[in-house]
């Protein structure tokens, strides 16, 4: 069951996905549009109308401003404490997340002065490491804390702290767990919904490494889209559909630059990775978020390419966190955390024994072998039968003498 996409289904022109996805370029919203799309957000607000503000996000301009998202923002009462995780444990990445915090807010705000910004960086700190400390279990990943200084900028520390860890483990699951391996099949989902929907590109781009998602997927985009408005209005639309639609809008930037990746010769992987990696400094973000949405619901999850979501486990974030209107408590998502990390490992397990067997099949046929001929020498003395062998042997010898 997903509620994502669907329930934008009636809002989003269906239009024919060319192999270009060429969108019309949308206009910004008028004062007197703005005006009116505010009035319907609040309205929806006060209503707690679900269906009506996943729509007025993905809309034009999205929820438009941080006063109407942290209306939008449900209330999450559950791990409000502010101050329990000082007594907890310390996390093992803690000193990294010191490290990466130091160098946040590059970007934005602007014109933020050094008492400010110092004050930012302490509170976007604890909002990290309170939500590594409640879930231990959880290990932390750079451009992690460009995700939750989003979050700090749009909702405040106050309404942030208890949205950190249900975006940790009900959106970033699969890449804080204690190896990226296991979201490497979210880069292989890019490749499928852009072979699903243009062959061609795919195709030329095949050489690519699938690494070139990383970046952008990991982060929900907060890593490499640096106006403050922009990455605001992207998670409007994020954080309003279910967490695969990350891997949509992603391929819809890669489509969208088709013309300019055919340009390059097919057999530079090295610089098709870097280039498709490397987000457009401008571009659409409305038109973008449309074609993600007709790329969703033309080329489902289910129905993509190499049977790749089938491939992927059970629970990968991207499966459990479907329904985001009915959206699993923390202590669900930590149990299923704990079980994909299990399976994980068992996966490691066997693969590591299939390697060494792989590595020690020669050997080891012969050690079958010699084993087997032991086990049948014991047999033949038990039962008897190794006298009439020796007899046969014997008698086959004689008559070989006697013909020479």
């Amino acid at each position: 069951m997903h509620c994502g996409a669907d329930t934008v289904g009636a809002a989003v022109n269906q239009k024919q996905l060319s192999a270009s996805m060429a969108s019309a370029e949308k206009l910004p919203l008028s004062d007197v549009d703005a005006t009116a799309k505010a009035e319907s957000i609040q309205e929806a607000c006060r209503q707690r109308d679900f269906v009506a503000l996943v729509k007025l996000a993905t809309s034009t301009g999205g929820l438009l401003t941080d006063e109407l998202r942290r209306q939008a923002s449900p209330a999450q009462p559950e791990h409000s404490n502010q101050h329990q995780w000082r007594s907890l444990p310390r996390h093992p990445d803690e000193d990294q997340v010191q490290l990466d915090v130091d160098r946040a807010f590059v970007y934005y705000p602007k014109d933020e002065s050094e008492q400010s910004l110092g004050q930012k960086k302490a509170e976007l700190f604890e909002l990290i490491v309170s939500a590594l400390r409640s879930y231990p279990i959880l290990s932390y990943f750079q451009s992690y804390h460009d995700v939750v200084q989003v979050l700090l900028l749009v909702l405040g520390k106050h309404q942030a702290m208890p949205a950190v860890p249900r975006i940790s483990l009900l959106r970033l699951r699969d890449y804080m767990l204690p190896t990226i391996t296991p979201a490497t099949k979210h880069f292989e989902l890019v490749s499928a919904v852009v072979m699903a929907a243009d062959p061609e590109l795919a195709n030329h781009i095949a050489q690519a490494e699938n690494i070139f998602a990383l970046s952008a997927t990991h982060s929900l985009f907060a890593h490499d889209i640096y106006d403050y408005g922009d990455i605001a209005r992207l998670y409007d639309f994020l954080l309003a559909h279910e967490p695969i639609m990350s891997i949509y809008l992603f391929a819809a930037v890669t489509i969208s630059r088709r013309s300019e990746l055919l340009e390059m010769p097919a057999d530079q992987s090295d610089i098709l990775t870097f280039v498709i990696s490397k987000l457009p400094q401008t571009f659409n973000i409305d038109a973008r978020i449309q074609d993600a949405v007709t790329l969703f619901r033309h080329h489902p999850p289910q129905r993509l390419p190499g049977f790749i979501w089938w491939r992927l486990s059970r629970y990968s974030v991207l499966k459990t966190s479907r329904c985001i209107k009915q959206p699993q408590s923390l202590e669900e998502a930590e149990i299923l955390c704990r079980k994909q990390i299990q399976q994980f490992h068992s996966h490691e397990v066997m693969r590591k024994r299939a390697l060494l067997l792989y590595r020690y099949r020669k050997p080891a046929a012969s050690m079958t072998a010699v084993i087997l001929v032991g086990i049948f020498s014991i047999w033949l003395r038990k039962t008897g039968h190794d006298r009439i062998l020796w007899s046969m042997i014997s008698t086959a010898t004689t008559f070989f003498s006697t013909l020479r």
